[in-house]
């Protein structure tokens, strides 16, 4: 009767514990605990767990033998994953692997993954390992009890949402540490014979006149040097010429270089080429600052697309687009005057052709130099082409981490807003999945892979232009050729 039965498997499961051997038992219990469902069938049966592991200590197995059919034989509970929970404050997942046990441990409060690793050792059994993680950590002294393995898919869905914004985060402190600071930064200036003087400087010593510029001693020295005429300033005189060192010795106070001798010196040729080597830096001042103001680039020296002086047409034929990565900036300032943005661009070509800035040393404009304006805020880049110009999109970009990229990127099909030089990396779908499984995976890998899969939906550059109608050339625009350069 049932009476019987029930007495005879009470007396089964006491000799069972007292030969220690409740492998049995735990398997029951464990394949209870993992139902999808969690109840409090579920919840009895990890307490259960729980306590049966005080009073019977599972012990590895000395040996284990191979089954015939691995297919269809299920592993003992000793050696299947399970979550607990340690201390009532951590989760602790643990699951076999190739060379031992992986683990991931959790924040019961928060849900969020703390620590993990690999325990080595493939014939340990989940006892074991688990007492050796608690060990390292320093965890479980207090409890350690079964939870239902279906919580553990929660806690990856909220480790997995944690990760993304953690990716988030990451890549704005990338952009922020990759890019100058361009509040920092100004547009091309006058390249003074000592930076650490101005103008103010000789006016405080009374002389209001422009053709000197200030020196400070030392600095005086090495242009006496380089045969540069010298002038000692003194408050209320008329500058004298100094003729030797001796003359620097006597004075304390502040000297002076001829305009126009500084404007016709190596060392002036020589600070205007050095703004070639803040490419960077002079971008970002012009697209940050605050005013209306214009930067003029042309085709870099090695020019690898063989594209200076040819205008718009050209390059379609030749399946060409506009690429910044092909140009240097070569000048930028302030944006002089009102008019429209055809009216700037028309006398810019003007001063750049008849009335260059002293600090332009670069050819005069011409077909292919590209003019980005800006004005009331907002940036449009221009095309210098055979009659007039042609607006072009996507000379510069949106992103502004995408010129940080332009300076150390291996390949430029690779501009996308991380800097990912070397092998490339899986697909987002790839890395999403890896997370969902309780992998670890690289947070830069996924904000990479996201960049990246963004960029390949862009349309190329030359796309829009051919998807766009063409621009209205100006017909009063003047013609503008090689030959034509001034």
């Amino acid at each position: 009767n049932n009476a019987d039965s029930r007495e005879d498997a009470l007396h089964e499961l006491t000799a069972t514990l007292r030969s220690g051997d409740a492998s049995g038992v735990r398997e029951w219990l464990q394949n209870i605990v993992n139902e999808d469902e969690p109840d409090e069938t579920t919840q009895k049966a990890a307490e259960l767990m729980g306590r049966l592991d005080q009073l019977v200590p599972m012990t590895e197995p000395e040996q284990l033998t191979e089954p015939e059919n691995t297919e269809s034989v299920q592993p003992s509970a000793e050696y299947r994953e399970a979550l607990l929970v340690l201390d009532d404050t951590s989760y602790l997942h643990v699951q076999p692997c190739d060379t031992g046990w992986d683990y991931t441990l959790y924040d019961v409060a928060t849900m969020k993954q703390m620590d993990g690793g690999q325990l080595d050792g493939p014939d340990m059994g989940r006892s074991t390992a688990v007492s050796h993680i608690c060990e390292d950590l320093g965890m479980g002294g207090k409890s350690i009890k079964y939870a239902p393995l279906s919580m553990i898919e929660t806690l990856q869905e909220a480790a997995y949402h944690q990760m993304q914004e953690q990716v988030s985060q990451q890549t704005t402190e990338a952009a922020a540490t990759q890019l100058p600071d361009a509040q920092e930064q100004a547009l091309d200036e006058y390249p003074m014979p000592d930076p650490a003087l101005t103008q103010d400087d000789l006016e405080k010593c009374g002389y209001l006149d422009g053709d000197l510029l200030p020196l400070s001693k030392e600095r005086a020295y090495e242009l006496m040097e380089r045969d540069l005429t010298v002038y000692i300033v003194q408050e209320g005189e008329n500058p004298e010429m100094a003729f030797d060192t001796a003359d620097l010795d006597a004075h304390d106070g502040i000297f002076a270089v001829s305009r126009e001798e500084w404007e016709q010196s190596p060392d002036f040729h020589e600070k205007v080429l050095e703004r070639q080597d803040r490419q960077l830096e002079r971008e970002q001042a012009f697209l940050s600052h605050e005013g209306n103001c214009f930067a003029i680039y042309q085709v870099s020296k090695d020019d690898p697309q063989n594209v200076r002086f040819m205008n718009l047409d050209w390059l379609q034929s030749h399946n060409l687009s506009v690429e910044r990565s092909n140009y240097d900036l070569i000048y930028t300032a302030p944006l002089d005057g009102s008019g429209s943005t055809m009216e700037q661009l028309e006398r810019l070509y003007e001063q750049f052709n008849l009335q260059k800035p002293v600090d332009f040393h670069s050819p005069s404009m011409s077909v292919s130099d590209i003019v980005a304006i800006k004005q009331n805020g907002q940036v449009s880049c221009h095309y210098c082409d055979s009659v007039g110009f042609t607006q072009v999109q996507g000379f510069l970009p949106e992103n502004s981490l995408r010129n940080a990229e332009m300076t150390v990127e291996d390949d430029y099909g690779m501009i996308d807003g991380i800097i990912n030089n070397g092998p490339k990396e899986p697909t987002v779908a790839q890395l999403e999945q890896q997370a969902r499984s309780g992998q670890p995976i690289s947070l830069m890998d996924l904000a990479a892979a996201v960049h990246r899969e963004e960029r390949e939906k862009k349309k190329s550059v030359m796309e829009q232009l051919k998807s766009q109608p063409k621009t209205e050339h100006k017909k009063t625009a003047q013609k503008k050729s090689a030959e034509r350069e001034l």
